[in-house]
């Protein structure tokens, strides 16, 4: 039964009617699209130097006759993160005199007495095929899971340094994260229901989720850290999405859980038990304004002693002058090595063109603990650059 969602997908994929089958004999009526962008961030008061991401994605549509819409998104990306902390995860603290060396399952932060020190790294992060009608969406291949892609939180300047949601990470010493990648891009399957009356359900069934991600990668292998694997993962959400017309308010909200199954190598010295995440988050805009916070709790796959990891987080902005300003605030504790977080962030974000975004922020990252790593240079503060280029 463990593959059961996986082949349902299959033959409700295979169940669209013939002409689906018949789809390739005529590629003149597929649309067939492109997108690109890219992330330059610059920290002058840091060592991490000038971080970069980018993306490349590729799509292919056909409408059939019957309205169904059928589709193929593929897309590469590349990276270079904080090199001790490249994709969020990463060693933040020594192990107590005679314990051995762990990693949160969903967090990915670690304890080691050594450190990593990774260089820019590429990654296919989607490949997946969908159809898409009035019953809801199926998509089976490459790609997130409903639980981060229906996430919301807090608001920000940033693209691609924001809290909630970090993917490049200056100063190494942000350890605040509230959306809810369990699995990054494993194959999996997702379906999806329309929105009715602002709401849209989802459910992400992965067997296997040991794909290494640029920004979430389960099967990441630190120095001294018993390796793990995670698979049959589930995970169901929830989507709001509502504008009221009478006052102009409109409200975003999303709430998700998910669990997943643990394995460790026989000899490893540390017992995980199923892992379960939790998260919430919501977004009020008004006029100009836009305020929100966000909330996620996970057991982090640790059996015995405490393990739990937990952050959140709230942030506003608005705009002003030809300017967006904003701000944002957030904490995270991990029990399961034994650190705490705080992050905030406040600046300002100017659109260059259509194309080009400009933020420049000042921005702050603490760690606390008994045990913070004595090899690591990580957290800091000072101004930050990001500068965003899209197509």
């Amino acid at each position: 039964m463990k593959y059961f969602p996986l082949m349902a997908a299959l033959v409700t994929v295979a169940g669209l009617p013939a002409a689906a089958r018949d789809v390739w004999d005529d590629v003149g009526v597929w649309d067939f699209g492109w997108t690109a962008d890219g992330t330059v961030a610059i920290a002058p008061d840091t060592d991490a130097g000038a971080l970069y991401a980018a993306r490349l994605g590729f799509s292919a549509e056909r409408v059939l006759d019957n309205g169904v819409l059928l589709g193929a998104v593929g897309g590469v990306e590349f990276q270079k993160d904080h090199p001790q902390r490249a994709g969020f995860s990463g060693i933040v603290t020594v192990p107590p005199a005679g314990s051995p060396s762990r990693a949160g399952a969903f967090s990915g932060l670690g304890q080691s007495s050594g450190v990593e020190d990774e260089t820019g790294r590429g990654s296919l992060e989607t490949a997946y095929l969908y159809a898409q009608g009035g019953y809801g969406e199926v998509r089976l291949g490459r790609d997130t899971g409903v639980a981060k892609r229906f996430s919301e939180g807090s608001p920000s300047i940033f693209r691609t340094l924001s809290l909630s949601a970090p993917r490049l990470d200056p100063t190494g010493g942000a350890i605040v994260r509230t959306d809810h990648d369990l699995t990054g891009p494993s194959a999996k399957v997702s379906l999806a229901t329309p929105r009715i009356v602002g709401l849209r359900g989802g459910f992400s069934y992965t067997p296997d989720a040991g794909t290494r991600g640029l920004d979430r990668d389960p099967a990441r292998i630190q120095p001294d850290v018993p390796a793990i694997a995670i698979g049959d993962a589930a995970e169901a959400a929830l989507s709001f999405s509502h504008l009221f017309r009478s006052s102009g308010l409109k409200v975003r909200a999303s709430a998700a859980c998910s669990r997943a199954d643990v394995d460790a190598a026989p000899t490893s010295p540390v017992d995980f038990q199923t892992l379960k995440t939790c998260s919430a988050g919501g977004v009020v805009e008004f006029d100009k304004v836009e305020a929100g916070a966000s909330w996620l709790g996970s057991n982090n796959g640790v059996d015995g002693r405490p393990g739990d990891y937990e952050a959140w987080t709230f942030g506003a902005k608005t705009s002003a002058f030809g300017l967006d300003w904003g701000a944002e605030y957030g904490r995270s504790t991990d029990d399961s090595v034994g650190v705490e977080g705080e992050s905030w962030r406040a600046g300002v974000a100017v659109p260059v063109d259509e194309h080009i975004n400009l933020a420049v922020a000042y921005v702050r990252d603490r760690l606390s603990g008994q045990q913070i790593s004595r090899n690591s240079t990580l957290g800091g503060d000072g101004i930050v650059i990001e500068i965003t280029l899209s197509r």
